[in-house]
């Protein structure tokens, strides 16, 4: 643990699997109340390493404010234990619409999950073996994350303020990773915790399969405002290492998403027919039709939800168009 900053401290939890990005745990510590900017994995490691910050600093929990980003289990998954011990959780109520984040969608029941793999195109009637994976690994990746089944929390919304340390945060809008994302900007200090809105070494995931809510759209306006108006700023994200050229990591991301837009929209030029978003991503990211191993089905939806938000960002654009049967979504080149 290292003081980055007058009274923020930083811990990180390294994870061996080279499929789960590093951890970076804050916490601002003040003289009445402290403020810890999202949680960690529901495990016992994590909870070791995460608790043992908290007592190393001699914080009471009593006496600890957790302030949510979003609602992914890797940011939540140990607010009960927290809250069991008296931490008070705040989170944008915007977080808890659940049917739009492809996480929940896939992890929340049955029903979601039969929903958002006929979606992408993946059915029991036209691909049974693929579904029937899939079916058990959302269900065994449900168990083992030990999502809480509805998180508490005090709602707090973009422009409102929270103090701790010597800091006054004012609650900024993420929107685009997810609905309600939001993260703590300190005008004066010009710090700003951007949860999973931005990091360097990886492209996030604008993880949605619901129609016309133009998310990839809202994640680039996003990125865009973090360029200029907070250019200035130290920012501090919740995976990876700190962010110290914002144009370039910005520009990274945008032209990420811009490049897979332009290669899928190739493919669609190519097959000359309307096809489904899991048929995009397969001739986009090169997998295989068949169902993966558990190792690697994480990846699969992540690449739909990628196609997915890409599919629908040409579509707002004028290049694409969109169309349903059976509860199946095409896509078809203009």
């Amino acid at each position: 643990m290292r003081e980055i900053k007058k009274n923020i401290f930083l811990e990180t939890i390294p994870y061996e699997n080279r499929h789960i990005s590093p951890r970076n745990l804050y916490i601002i510590r003040g003289e009445d109340r402290s403020l810890m900017v999202d949680t960690s994995n529901n495990t016992e490691r994590d909870w070791n390493i995460l608790k043992g910050m908290i007592d190393a600093l001699g914080i009471d929990c009593k006496k600890l404010d957790i302030f949510i980003t979003h609602e992914h289990p890797d940011h939540t998954g140990l607010v009960p234990k927290l809250q069991a011990l008296g931490a008070r959780a705040f989170m944008n109520p915007d977080e808890t619409r659940k049917r739009v984040d492809l996480l929940h969608s896939y992890l929340a029941d049955e029903h979601a999950r039969i929903e958002n793999l006929r979606i992408v195109g993946v059915t029991k009637e036209e691909t049974p073996e693929v579904f029937d994976t899939f079916m058990e690994y959302t269900t065994k990746a449900y168990q083992s994350m030990k999502i809480p089944p509805e998180l508490s929390f005090i709602p707090i919304r973009p422009g409102e303020t929270l103090s701790y340390g010597g800091y006054c945060f004012e609650v900024v809008l993420l929107k685009g990773h997810t609905f309600g994302q939001c993260g703590l900007y300190e005008p004066q200090k010009k710090l700003m915790f951007v949860g999973d809105q931005l990091m360097t070494t990886i492209v996030p995931i604008v993880g949605t399969q619901e129609t016309d809510l133009g998310m990839l759209k809202c994640y680039m306006n996003s990125l865009g405002e973090l360029k200029h108006k907070y250019k200035d700023c130290y920012f501090l994200p919740c995976h990876y290492g700190e962010i110290k050229d914002v144009e370039k990591e910005v520009n990274r991301i945008i032209y990420g998403y811009l490049e897979k837009c332009e290669i899928m929209k190739h493919v669609l030029e190519e097959a000359g027919t309307a096809l489904t978003t899991r048929d995009i991503g397969v001739r986009t990211y090169g997998r295989s039709q068949g169902p993966p191993d558990y190792a690697h089905f994480a990846s699969c939806t992540q690449i739909w939800a990628k196609t997915f938000s890409c599919m629908e960002y040409m579509m707002g654009e004028g290049f694409i168009e969109r169309s349903e049967r059976d509860g199946i979504i095409y896509w078809k080149a203009l």
